[in-house]
C-alpha cells in the first residue's frame, strides 16, 4: 500500500521544521473543500510569502525495488480508506493477507484522539483514512509501516498507534516478500493538485498489467490548476492597480 504523501515532505507530517513551516498549518479533511477548493488559498499564501511551492520528491524508480506477483492487480483511489476493504477475496484468494506493508507519511493504525483503544474502534468503527490498517490487523495480518526518509522520527506523542505494528524509516530496501496486490492512493487532502500530473506518471509506472480504480472512488484527476488560477488572479490585480 502506497500513499502518495510518502513523497510529499511537510512539517506537519514529520519533516524538519523550517522558517516557512507556518505555511503548512493545514487543516485536513477528506471532503471536496479540502481536496480541491482550499488549495487555491494555500497557493496564494506561498505566492504572497515568496516561497516556492513544495513538490513531491523521491518517487523516481520507487517501483523497481519490489517483487510483485505476475497476476497482482493495482487498485487505486483518492482515499487510502479504501485499502481497509481490500482482502485476498478481492483477488480470488481467501483468509487474511500474510502481511500488509504501508509506505506512508502516517501510520494509519488509529489515533488516540479518535479512539482510546483498538477495542473501542472494534466496537464503534468506522474504517477511515486514519485507521484502515486496524481492519487488516483484526483480520489476522501482520502489519508494517515504512515512513519516508524525510521524517525526523517514527513516532510522536500525538500519533501512537492503537495496535502493535512494525515501524521503520524507509532505507531503500524492499521487504523480502512478493506482493499479491498493490494499492495506491492520491491523498488529495494532503497532497496538492500541482502534484497530480506526477501522480499520474507514478501510477502508470507501476509494473502490473491489471489496474482497477475503486468503483466508489470519486475524484477529479487531475484537479483544476490552482497555480494558474492564482497567477491569473495576481495578473488581474496588478492590471487594476
Amino acid at each position: 500500500m502506497i500513499d502518495w504523501d510518502f513523497f510529499f515532505p511537510t512539517p506537519t507530517a514529520g519533516a524538519p521544521l523550517g522558517v516557512d513551516s507556518h505555511l503548512y498549518a493545514w487543516p485536513i479533511a477528506e471532503d471536496a473543500t479540502h481536496v480541491e477548493v482550499i488549495w487555491l488559498r494555500r497557493v496564494r499564501a506561498f505566492m504572497d510569502a515568496g516561497v516556492p511551492l513544495p513538490q513531491c520528491k523521491g518517487f523516481s524508480g520507487f517501483w523497481d525495488r519490489f517483487t510483485i506477483a505476475p497476476e497482482a492487480p493495482l487498485f487505486y483511489a483518492d482515499s487510502n480508506a479504501w485499502a481497509g476493504q481490500l482482502f485476498p477475496s478481492n483477488v480470488g484468494g481467501e483468509g487474511p493477507w500474510e502481511s500488509v506493508h504501508l509506505y506512508d507519511a502516517h501510520h494509519d493504525c488509529g489515533y488516540q484522539q479518535n479512539h482510546r483503544t483498538f477495542e473501542e474502534w472494534q466496537a464503534k468503527g468506522p474504517i477511515s483514512a486514519e485507521n484502515w490498517l486496524l481492519a487488516h490487523y483484526w483480520n489476522g495480518s501482520r502489519v508494517f509501516v515504512h515512513f519516508p526518509p524525510w521524517r525526523e522520527s517514527m513516532t510522536r506523542p500525538s500519533e501512537r498507534p492503537l495496535i502493535p505494528v512494525g515501524m521503520t524509516i524507509d532505507d531503500g530496501h524492499a521487504p523480502a516478500v512478493a506482493f499479491d496486490a498493490v494499492f495506491l492512493c492520491r491523498s488529495g487532502a494532503w497532497v496538492p493538485p500541482w502534484c497530480d500530473e506526477e501522480f499520474s506518471k507514478f501510477l502508470a509506472a507501476c509494473p502490473v498489467a491489471r489496474r482497477v480504480e475503486i468503483p466508489q472512488n470519486q475524484w477529479n484527476q487531475p484537479r483544476p490548476d490552482v497555480v494558474r488560477m492564482a497567477e491569473v488572479e495576481r495578473s488581474m490585480k496588478i492590471q487594476r492597480e
